[in-house]
C-alpha cells in the first residue's frame, strides 16, 4: 500500500506498507518500487533516502526486485538504500519503506570515488543533503568495536557534510540503528555526547542544536553495527526559513539522561512547516520508564508524549505522513493492532516491526514526521 505526504513543498514522503512473506518479497519490492517511482516522477521529485525495513534473509529478494522495478530510471535512484532488519508483526518479508523525496532545479551525489553516501538539492526553500548509512563508510576504515564504529560514522558524516559546505549544526534529523542495542546503548550514548560536546551542538537548558533522533536495534546486511542516515538543511536566500527545536512537559529533555537527541525540530520551509517527532517510548519526566511490564500503558503514555510534541509545532497525530512503529515482543500485536485501530494511528499509516527498544523494560516506540502549513500556528514553551 502507497501512501503520500507533503506534496507541494520542498519535501515529498513517500511510504510503501508491506504486506510480507518472504516467498513473494521480490515480487512485492518490484511492485513497491514501479508505485513508488511513478509517485515520484509524478509530483517532480527526486528521492534523496530510503530506509527498507525488511527481515534479513529477505533483503537480497527485495534489493532484486528494487532493481527490476527501477531499471528504466536508476540515475533517479542513485543513493543506495538503508537496509535495516525489520520483520513485518507477526510474519517475515517486507515490513516497509519510507523513502524521502526532495523538489529542486538541480541534484547531485555524494560520494568518494565509486561509493555514494548520499544527495544534495537546491529546492525552492533550502539546500538539502541528505546521507545514506554512512556506517558503510565507517566500517571500512575501523572495526574495533560498536561505539568505535558509532563514533566513525559520526565523524564520516561530518566529513562528508564539510565536503559540501555544511555542519552538523545544519543537521536536523539522524536515524541511527544500532545492532544489539542493549548490549552497549550506554558506550553509544557516551560517543555521540562526546562528539556532540567537540561539535559544540549541546548547549545548555534544553537550547542546544542538536537533531532529532531514532535510536533503535537494528541490524544491516552489511554486518556493522552502527547505521547512520540523516538530513542537514540551510536556507535559500530570501526563502522563508526556520530549524527549532521542540519541547514538550510530558518528557523532559533527553540530556537530562544523557542522550544526546532534541525530542523533535520543526523545520519550515517556505509555506511547509515539517515536523520531525523523535523515536519516543514510555518515559517520563524525570526520564523514567513508566507502566513497566504493561504493554497497552506504554503504547498509552507513549502516543500522548507524541501528541504533546506535534502540539509543540501546531501539529496533530492526523497531520503524521510517515512514522514507524516498533514492538519489542511479537506477542504484543494484537493489542498494537487493537490500539491503533482506535486511536487513528492506522490512519498514518506506520511501517509496523519488531525491534529491541534501547532499555529492558520499554516495549514500543514510535518515531513521526509531520506536515502542516507553515501559517499555523505552534504552541510555546
Amino acid at each position: 500500500m502507497l501512501s503520500v505526504g507533503g506534496a507541494g513543498g520542498d519535501l515529498v514522503f513517500l511510504t510503501w506498507i508491506g504486506s510480507g512473506g518472504a516467498s513473494r518479497a521480490a515480487a512485492e519490492a518490484e511492485e513497491a518500487y514501479a508505485a513508488l517511482g511513478a509517485a515520484a516522477a509524478e509530483r517532480g521529485v527526486v528521492p534523496i533516502q530510503e530506509r527498507v525495513f525488511v527481515d534479513l534473509w529477505s533483503a537480497p529478494a527485495v534489493v532484486e526486485g528494487r532493481g527490476r522495478a527501477l531499471a528504466s530510471g536508476a540515475a533517479e535512484w542513485a543513493v543506495p538504500p538503508t537496509c535495516v532488519e525489520g520483520a513485518p508483526l507477526g510474519r517475515d518479508g517486507l515490513a516497509g519503506i519510507h523513502v524521502l523525496a526532495a523538489r529542486g532545479a538541480t541534484a547531485r551525489l555524494v560520494q568518494e570515488g565509486r561509493h555514494v553516501y548520499g544527495r544534495v538539492v537546491d529546492g525552492p526553500a533550502a539546500r538539502l543533503v541528505c546521507l545514506a548509512d554512512v556506517g558503510r563508510r565507517a566500517g571500512e576504515r575501523l572495526a574495533a568495536g560498536p561505539a568505535e564504529e558509532a563514533g566513525a560514522a559520526i565523524n564520516a558524516a561530518v566529513d562528508l557534510l564539510g565536503s559540501e559546505g555544511f555542519t552538523f549544526r545544519d543537521v536536523a534529523r539522524t536515524w541511527f540503528y544500532l545492532r544489539d542495542i542493549l548490549d552497549w546503548y550506554g558506550p553509544f550514548n557516551a560517543v555521540r555526547n562526546e562528539a556532540f560536546r567537540r561539535l559544540g551542538l549541546l548547549g545548555h537548558n534544553g537550547n542546544g542544536k542538536i537533531p532529532a533522533s531514532t535510536g533503535i536495534a537494528g541490524r544491516n546486511s552489511r554486518g556493522g553495527f552502527c547505521t547512520l542516515d540523516l538530513i542537514a538543511v540551510r536556507a535559500q536566500q530570501g526563502a522563508h526559513f526556520e530549524m527549532k527545536r521542540l519541547h514538550t512537559r510530558k518528557q523532559n529533555e533527553a540530556t537530562d539522561y544523557g542522550s544526546a537527541f532534541a525530542r523533535g525540530v520543526s523545520l519550515t520551509l517556505g509555506d511547509h512547516r515539517y515536523v520531525f517527532v523523535s523515536g519516543t517510548a514510555s518515559i517520563d519526566d524525570h526520564g523514567l520508564t513508566v507502566h513497566v511490564g504493561d504493554f497497552d500503558a506504554q503504547l498509552r503514555h507513549t502516543t500522548d508524549a507524541v501528541q504533546a510534541v506535534l502540539a509543540e509545532a501546531g501539529a496533530t497525530l492526523a497531520d503524521v505522513c510517515q512514522a514507524t512503529s516498533f514492538l519489542k515482543r511479537p506477542s504484543d500485536a494484537a493489542a498494537y493492532t487493537r490500539f491503533a485501530e482506535r486511536n487513528g494511528l492506522c490512519r498514518i499509516p506506520p511501517v509496523e516491526t519488531v525491534a529491541d527498544v534501547c532499555r529492558d523494560d520499554l516495549l514500543y516506540e514510535i518515531d513521526a514526521t509531520a506536515v502542516v502549513p507553515a501559517r499555523r500556528g505552534s504552541a510555546s514553551r
